[in-house]
């Protein structure tokens, strides 16, 4: 058994990374979601998408350490991609209207909430392009090596 124990590398971590910035995007996503009138009905996908990008970082951090890289690894950190880049693409579409209200209109200027609103959605695509863009950095290492 010894012999199969491997150590995570550096990218491993940029891809837990990726997963708990991931989660910290959702809660934002959760609290610009909570005034009323500023829901997004594609809130729940972006909630399934995270869980699904979590649990697919577990299944790699796993593999990764008893098994080492192998294809099953490369095609879970794929997906693991995918479903963050379609959060962020979730998040831009259900804030889409309240992004024209605020930001090229008059009509919300001063109203306090739709602003929070606003800025908080733009801070979690924000961080879902950071989750996004640091799993992908690290899908292009080695992520587990010889102990």
């Amino acid at each position: 058994m010894a012999e199969n124990t491997r150590k995570l590398t550096v990218p491993a971590w940029f891809v837990a990374a990726g997963a708990a910035i991931g989660v910290l995007a959702l809660l934002v996503a959760l609290i610009s979601c909570t005034g009323e009138g500023f829901g997004m009905k594609e809130l729940p996908m972006v909630a399934l998408l995270t869980l699904a990008a979590v649990l697919l970082c577990a299944g790699i951090l796993l593999i990764a350490r008893s098994r080492g890289d192998n294809v099953f690894v490369t095609v879970m950190v794929f997906l693991m991609v995918i479903a963050l880049a379609f959060c962020v693409y979730q998040m831009i579409m259900g804030k889409s209207d309240v992004f024209g209200t605020v930001l090229f209109s008059d009509l919300e200027k001063g109203y306090a909430p739709a602003e929070r609103a606003t800025w908080l959605g733009v801070v979690s695509i924000v961080m879902y392009m950071a989750a996004t863009l640091v799993t992908a950095i690290g899908a292009f290492c080695t992520l587990s090596k010889k102990a």
